[in-house]
């Protein structure tokens, strides 16, 4: 599966397999009505790792359904018990649009298998940051020699579920705990669930889905343990409407919530790759995780209608290697959102191959988006008190701007390949 970078092959335990978490179960959740949260999101990513030959080098599993305990870790009572009521309510007259939507259309939709499918989703997500996290300390705990300091990370998981879960539990009023297609936070609750643990002292969340996860930034928003990092499309009445640059955190959590709030549409792999180098990847070596999780939405993949954003399958590879370079702790994958079978198929075959060692292929570097520095200098203005890593001197910033205006060519009109990306050989 192509060449493993020295450092990725001194961190993980040889012979060992990722595994990846998927349960069928998932597409019972469904919808009499369009919709494009579908049934067949996850099981269509399935399908295609499997027709790419790739489900053979990981260990699929499929994951447990998540107890009122565990998703208790940060959802309340109230909102378990509201998605079980309106889950039976939608059983009892699944016909009923105005019950099965109560956003309205093409929001949040109700089914009689709904919390059941997210308590699925959620527990495939817990059993890959457990899972991680175990795999690590028994990585560890036969190393070679005594002396041996470096922590042994063992291999990735991913865990390819649905309905997504990002934008749960930010609303606390009656009847409005599940929004965004989503039920619990399937995140936000593994994390909760190492913290509570103890299998873990610092969690940090790194979500590239193209709309804001307020429902994780709601959750964790005062909290110190966990570093919640969402790069998204912002303004001019975006879902959700949150996730400012100045939304940093609050009390305990100051400093440990960090938004990238893209201004514009259309933004590429150079525009993102720029925030991990400048912005994410400093911040996250700073801060130093024990676990690592991913809500890896695909709305920002060129030809996502949904999102508008211009990333390739191979940009979304690039930051996964950025994001397994700058930790060095186990790293866990979700699946939040993606609404293009072929295009999220391609990309979560991208990111699967570099968390299987592959090297990620090589893209162009193309001339920034013109409101990237503006809101990249932003959310170093807002963050920089917080993070040592991120002071630099103005001559720095310039610097940094000016290399990738040197190195950058015009952007092409997107012309989509509809193959599947060349990895290194």
């Amino acid at each position: 599966h192509g060449s493993c970078s020295s450092k990725l092959c001194r961190a993980m335990p040889r012979g060992a397999k990722p595994k990846l978490y998927y349960n069928p179960e998932m597409s019972t959740h469904t919808h009499p009505w369009a919709h494009v949260e579908k049934r067949t999101r996850a099981s269509d990513v399935y399908e295609h790792l499997d027709r790419a030959g790739l489900l053979g080098s990981v260990q699929v599993l499929p994951g447990h359904s998540a107890s009122d305990e565990e998703l208790r870790t940060v959802h309340t009572q109230r909102h378990i018990d509201e998605v079980g009521r309106m889950t039976a309510a939608a059983r009892a007259d699944p016909t009923n649009r105005e019950l099965c939507e109560p956003d309205g259309p093409g929001g949040v939709y109700y089914s009689g298998h709904a919390d059941a499918a997210a308590r699925l989703a959620c527990g495939c997500v817990i059993d890959a940051a457990v899972g991680v996290l175990q795999d690590s300390k028994n990585a560890t705990a036969t190393r070679a020699s005594p002396g041996d300091k470096a922590r042994r990370r063992a291999p990735p998981a991913f865990a390819i579920v649905r309905p997504p879960g990002h934008h749960a539990g930010a609303d606390p009023t009656d009847g409005h705990h599940a929004e965004g297609f989503c039920f619990y936070n399937s995140v936000a609750v593994a994390a909760g669930v190492v913290l509570a643990s103890g299998d873990a002292q610092k969690v940090a969340i790194l979500d590239w889905d193209v709309h804001h996860g307020n429902g994780t930034q709601s959750l964790f928003y005062e909290e110190g343990r966990c570093l919640y990092i969402s790069l998204h499309r912002f303004g001019e009445r975006w879902y959700p409407e949150t996730g400012a640059a100045c939304e940093t955190g609050g009390g305990g959590g100051r400093g440990r919530n960090l938004n990238v709030p893209w201004t514009s549409d259309g933004l590429a792999d150079s525009d993102y790759l720029a925030a991990f180098r400048l912005v994410l990847c400093p911040v996250l070596a700073q801060f130093s995780p024990d676990l690592l999780l991913l809500s890896a939405g695909f709305d920002a993949a060129d030809g996502d209608a949904q999102g508008k954003m211009k990333v390739t399958a191979a940009g979304f590879a690039q930051m996964t290697q950025l994001l397994l370079s700058a930790v060095d702790c186990p790293v866990a994958a979700a699946l939040e959102g993606g609404y293009n079978s072929r295009v999220t198929c391609e990309c979560c075959e991208a990111v699967l191959r570099v968390l299987l060692g592959s090297s990620p292929p090589a893209t162009s570097p193309t001339l920034l988006a013109p409101s990237v520095e503006p809101t990249l200098r932003s959310v170093l203005a807002h963050n920089a008190p917080h993070w040592s890593g991120l002071r630099y001197s103005e001559k720095a910033v310039q610097d940094f701007f000016a290399e990738a205006a040197r190195v950058g060519s015009a952007p092409r009109v997107s012309k989509r390949q509809r193959t599947g990306p060349a990895f290194a050989a």
